[in-house]
């Protein structure tokens, strides 16, 4: 199928916002919703694997949980999960690309753009490398 709304998720509360608001453009559109979690290997010297299987295991639970709380928002919405080892920004752009994605949706991270752009933000990465459309939503005010 094309046109899914692709969600670049953390478990951060930036995605979290995020995850709301890709859940109602998912249903809005009736369209399906894919989780992407992004991870790199671990390029460190020596035998790596279990470290490698530890990032891999946070991604599976933070994308379950995920698919919960999409679950939780709209049991109608179909929404599968995509764990892609490479960077966050390249797995989000990859997933759009092989999903022919109706929209991208992130949370901003809260950095100011001078910082985001120095550290790599990834919501800047893909605002800024996308041919799709890209919602880009804040992380919500904490007292």
């Amino acid at each position: 199928m094309a046109g899914e709304i692709i969600l670049g998720y953390d478990g951060q509360d930036g995605s979290k916002a995020a995850l709301r608001t890709a859940t109602a453009i998912a249903a809005a559109f009736d369209r399906p919703l894919i989780v992407v979690f992004g991870y790199m290997p671990i390029q460190v010297g020596g035998d790596t694997r279990d470290l490698s299987e530890a990032v891999r295991d946070l991604g599976e639970g933070i994308t379950s949980e995920a698919a919960q709380l999409v679950k939780a928002a709209d049991a109608a919405v179909e929404v599968q999960v995509e764990l892609v080892e490479d960077r966050p920004a390249e797995s989000i752009l990859r997933a759009a690309d092989a999903h022919e994605a109706l929209a991208i949706v992130v949370g901003s991270a809260g950095r100011s753009p001078v910082t985001g752009t120095l550290l790599g933000s990834v919501t800047y990465q893909v605002v800024h490398r996308s041919t799709r459309p890209v919602v880009v939503v804040p992380t919500p005010e904490t007292d």
